[in-house]
């Protein structure tokens, strides 16, 4: 599988299917505004979930080995995770959820939440989910995380979630999209608009 095929099934047999099943289930924790960690971690067990179920439904290997982690904060030889700023210094990190191999091999998915409402550090997340899915420049000796697969900022209410997803564009992590899915009251399912 390319690029391109891996970021369709991380985001629409993956991501987009455990954001519906998390509105399904756990909707008023979203409603009462329950704190954010809570949040990820229920969306964390969706999408683990479904990883195991795509495998099995096409017999493929394709998740073996990777786990959805929330406030996952370690390199694989129990380093901090660091990301790189915008000034190229390195800086500790603390990603929302990863889908990630607890080894060697790239994280598939970096993903950042905020509820609605919530715009503190939203510049901080958005500046290292592009920096985790850029490419280690040539010069660059510093023990960050680069090359991740794609990288999503997802900004949540009651009503409604907008998904911003960043990816590697020659080299350099962009913002290449934006998904927005609705919460129909009447049918209590998210929908994509």
């Amino acid at each position: 599988m390319n690029d391109e095929e891996m970021k369709d099934v991380i985001l629409n047999e993956i991501l987009i299917p455990s954001l519906v099943l998390l509105y399904k289930v756990d909707y008023n924790n979203i409603l009462f505004k329950v704190s954010e960690r809570n949040i990820c971690a229920r969306l964390a067990l969706y999408l683990e979930n479904k990883m195991r179920r795509y495998d099995k439904e096409h017999r493929s290997g394709f998740f073996n080995g990777y786990y959805a982690d929330v406030e996952y904060d370690k390199m694989n030889n129990g380093d901090l995770k660091q990301y790189e700023t915008p000034s190229h210094r390195p800086k500790r990190m603390i990603s929302d959820l990863l889908i990630h191999s607890r080894g060697v091999p790239r994280n598939l998915l970096a993903l950042e939440m905020k509820q609605k409402k919530n715009y503190n550090k939203r510049r901080e997340d958005r500046e290292r989910l592009m920096a985790m899915v850029s490419t280690r420049p040539d010069n660059s000796n510093l023990l960050c995380v680069y090359d991740t697969l794609v990288g999503t900022f997802i900004i949540y209410s009651s009503d409604k979630v907008k998904i911003e997803v960043y990816e590697n564009v020659d080299g350099n992590g962009i913002n290449t999209e934006s998904i927005d899915l609705l919460y129909n009251d009447e049918e209590g399912v998210l929908c994509r608009l």
